[in-house]
């Protein structure tokens, strides 16, 4: 929006300049000679408006320039958002992969220590029917 406003405000500041007169003009036209003031507004219209034209076309390049910095750094934000989203993501999925496995370890553990028990359980059981057989 700002840009457009820049570009509105040089092609009025171009138009104005259009119309200005010269120091040379308005000493004629104060003369009273109006042909020669006639042709000097006329070269002042050209060359105010060859002014103008250079102005409003330098306004437009930065305008597009800066529409065109403007998508670039969009585009890097957009880039930089996504890789940032990517590695959220795998973050996420090794998080978790490792509480799985800690919870499968300690299953596993859980269970080795049972067996254990069990195992012990079962000796103590056989020493004592061995016992209350003799």
């Amino acid at each position: 929006m700002l840009k457009r406003h820049l570009l509105l405000a040089s092609v009025l500041a171009g138009t104005f300049a259009v119309t200005a007169c010269s120091q040379q003009t308005e000493e004629q036209a104060d003369a009273g000679n109006t042909e020669a003031a006639a042709e000097s507004a006329a070269d002042d219209a050209a060359a105010n408006t060859q002014a103008a034209a250079a102005d409003a076309e330098a306004a437009a390049q930065n305008a597009g320039a800066e529409v065109a910095d403007s998508a670039e750094t969009a585009g890097a934000v957009a880039a930089g958002a996504a890789e940032n989203a990517g590695d959220a993501i795998a973050e996420g999925a090794n998080n978790a992969v490792e509480n799985t496995a800690e919870a499968v370890a300690d299953g596993a553990n859980n269970v080795a220590e049972g067996a254990n028990d069990v195992a012990a359980d079962a000796e103590a059981k056989d020493k004592v029917s061995e016992e209350q057989n003799y």
